[in-house]
């Protein structure tokens, strides 16, 4: 309940701060997929404890699914900062999008008297550019972010995917079912609205401020966050006899430890694409002739 709390609220700060600068919007957004992968441990954690179908309880993979839930945790905070930034994270030398167009420009003027690339062709320009991931492929960086949110969805919703669908008569007669099939679905939706912009591609101008696919995508995550926590409650409550006799529950220091974990590694995540943000040099601000 914890992360399902946090990871709207880092959201919101990543949108309300993310103009304030450059460095700035790339941080509040690092910060705010680290919430969003850390609410994926938060909801392998009460998977293991209610959810979890009988048939898989007291087996290996019921043993190592939280440990594996905190490894896919850091890596997924890793891989969706290194998709704004790619390998200008690791280059002390290399700078920004805005920065880089802004240098490359004045300098082909000044060697062509060509100002901001005119007459030059593409590969001339292209020899200019760092390698910033979103800017030279942005394509690439959008499949990198949803993988990174995809997978430890994925590896999550195994436990449901196999009462749903491989032995579906086993918890046929459980009202908690309906509501996991409402999740995915809306996670599904979700997922679409994020990748696919619509409906702003079909009519441009006519949702910049309400409708737009970003702001659907958070009102299916929402509703999506809000039934599955109805679903893993109907669990509880109605497989609590059931798994008290056969279920081995993760201890408090086992879940605090496993949090902790993730926070740290994925704080030193952040910190280190931050950190890379501050190593790119600020471009010299053209004086304005009058």
């Amino acid at each position: 309940m914890s992360t399902s709390c946090v990871y709207p609220l880092a959201s919101s700060c990543a949108h309300t701060f993310s103009s304030m600068s450059k460095n700035a919007r790339h941080i509040c957004y690092f910060l705010d997929y680290g919430a969003v992968n850390l609410f994926s441990l938060g909801s392998a954690i009460a998977y293991s404890a209610y959810t979890f179908p009988d048939a898989l309880v007291r087996t290996t993979f019921y043993d190592y699914y939280v440990t594996l839930a905190v490894l896919n945790t850091i890596v997924s905070t890793g891989l969706s900062c290194y998709s704004r930034l790619g390998f200008a994270a690791g280059e002390a030398d290399s700078f920004a999008p805005g920065e880089a167009l802004y240098q490359a420009g004045e300098m082909l003027s000044q060697v062509a008297g060509s100002p901001w690339f005119g007459g030059w062709p593409e590969p001339a320009r292209a020899s200019f550019l760092p390698v910033f991931l979103e800017l030279q492929r942005p394509r690439l960086c959008k499949m990198l972010r949803v993988l990174a949110f995809a997978y430890p969805y994925t590896w999550d919703s195994l436990p449901i995917f196999y009462r749903l669908f491989l032995f579906p008569g086993e918890s046929a007669q459980n009202e908690a079912t309906v509501y996991h099939q409402k999740h995915m679905v809306l996670t599904l939706l979700a997922s679409f609205f994020y990748s696919a912009h619509l409906p702003e591609r079909l009519a441009p101008g006519c949702f910049d401020y309400i409708g737009h696919s970003h702001q659907l995508f958070h009102v299916c995550v929402i509703l999506a966050t809000h039934i599955q926590m109805e679903a893993i409650l109907l669990d509880k409550t109605l497989r609590k006899e059931w798994l008290l006799a056969n279920s081995r529950a993760l201890s408090f220091p086992q879940i605090a430890g496993a949090i902790l974990l993730c926070l740290i590694f994925s704080l030193i995540n952040i910190i280190y694409f931050s950190a890379a943000l501050y190593r790119i040099p600020e471009p010299e601000l053209r004086k304005k002739e009058t």
